[in-house]
Formats: structure tokens, C-alpha cells, sequence
């Protein structure tokens, strides 16, 4: 038994289910890359002013 040529599948469910784990996964990979960015900018800026 084969397969009709003309099926189409919109989605694959697996990737659906993923998506209530993935979001936050990404929100927290985020939020910790703003606080390493914003910390190592506010060091750089106090360790020009020890120099200066």
C-alpha cells in the first residue's frame, strides 16, 4: 500500500510539542547573554576609568 502522490503534511507534530520547551529555553539563553554583555561592558568602563 502506497502513499497517495498528492498527500501534504503541514507540520510535523514532534516540532509542535517541542515548542512549550524550546521558548523558554530561548528566553533564558537570552536573558543570561544580556547580563554577560551588560556586566563585561560595566567592568570595561570601570577598569578605563582606574587607567585614566
Amino acid at each position: 500500500m502506497s502513499m497517495p502522490a498528492d498527500t501534504v503534511y503541514l507540520a510535523d507534530h514532534s516540532v509542535v510539542l517541542a515548542l512549550p520547551a524550546l521558548i523558554p529555553a530561548f528566553v533564558i539563553v537570552a536573558v543570561v547573554l544580556f547580563v554577560v554583555g551588560r556586566d563585561r561592558r560595566a567592568e570595561r568602563r570601570e577598569n578605563d576609568e582606574e587607567d585614566s
